[in-house]
């Protein structure tokens, strides 16, 4: 599995409902825990609305403690997004060797085996190491004893590196093959943008809306904002949520500014993005040292409850933070 499949795998799979349910069990026992439950709750919105970025940054705040391997799982997916395999890298070395592998980390174990260094132990032996367990509430919660099958595991890595590096030269032949052949199929390629912009012509605002928004769940921000011009943003059916893709897009693409995130707010008051728009301004303002993004905060904490409003007023409360301030 390639790296970017194993981090898309993960935060597709990944329960974080029940991670959240554990941490709050966890808080009602422990009060160090109360902390953690309040702030994952924030990480999970962050991650849901695409601030990679700034979940990461509320980890790497998290002392070491005894948490589930699947959050383990999640962080190191969350790092995979906000930065790629080089900060996974370096989330995964922070981790104790007994973390490192335990089995459900084993997948991530194998995407890293190229540094030498990363994967052999050479962490300080002093370093509390962070209890790993299932979340399978029929059973007790066991936490991983460091026996004997840690030097298993390492024999195995051994050979499934060797295994990995076979692979790796398999797929290099196989992927020199077709080479030539693109570059025959040049010529009838170069008729396909010409036939998108055509069919774009013909679009109503709907059908335009509609492409924009799945665009945009795919990460695809450009051409999301390439399709938000015209009458998908005038049309009555259409204009009040083109807008606010288009600020999610924009947003992305570093286009955006904070009198966008106003402007949509006084043009559309009674919208029903109303949160997730004074969250995107609040991250923009705190971003950019524009406006005062506590102010926005305020505000958003007093819209109807929902995970935005819940997560401004943590951080209003000092149990959490933004981001990087």
């Amino acid at each position: 599995m390639k790296f970017s499949a194993l981090v898309q795998s993960e935060l597709e799979t990944i329960n974080t409902t029940q991670i959240a349910d554990w941490l709050t069990k966890k808080s009602q026992t422990e009060r160090e825990y109360k902390r953690l439950s309040e702030d994952f709750k924030a990480i999970v919105i962050m991650q849901e609305a695409g601030f990679y970025e700034q979940a990461d940054t509320r980890f790497s705040q998290w002392k070491n403690k005894g948490i589930p391997a699947e959050l383990q799982r999640y962080r190191l997916a969350i790092a995979g997004k906000a930065g790629g395999k080089r900060l996974v890298k370096k989330r995964f070395s922070m981790l104790p060797a007994a973390v490192q592998n335990h089995p459900q980390l084993k997948p991530w174990k194998k995407q890293l085996q190229s540094n030498p260094f990363m994967l052999g132990g050479l962490l300080v032996a002093g370093l509390a190491v962070l209890g790993l367990f299932q979340l399978d509430f029929s059973q007790p919660e066991e936490v991983p004893v460091v026996t004997n099958q840690e030097n298993v595991e390492q024999k195995l890595a051994a050979l499934e590196k060797e295994v990995e590096q076979l692979k790796e030269k398999n797929e290099q032949l196989t992927e020199q093959a077709p080479v030539k052949s693109k570059d025959t199929t040049k010529p009838k390629e170069t008729a396909k943008p010409k036939a998108t912009t055509d069919a774009k012509k013909t679009l109503s605002p709907e059908e335009t809306l509609k492409q924009a928004i799945a665009a945009t769940q795919e990460k695809d921000y450009k051409s999301a904002n390439r399709l938000l011009t015209g009458t998908v943003l005038t049309d009555d059916a259409t204009k009040g949520m083109a807008r606010f893709y288009q600020l999610i897009a924009g947003g992305k693409l570093g286009e955006t500014k904070q009198t966008d995130y106003v402007a949509y707010r006084e043009d559309f008051p009674d919208s029903g993005y109303m949160s997730d728009v004074l969250w995107m301004q609040a991250v923009y303002e705190q971003k950019n040292k524009v406006g005062d993004y506590k102010a926005t905060l305020e505000e958003l904490a007093k819209q109807p409850d929902n995970e935005w409003s819940y997560a401004a007023q943590a951080i209003l409360d000092g149990k959490s933070t933004l981001g990087e301030e």
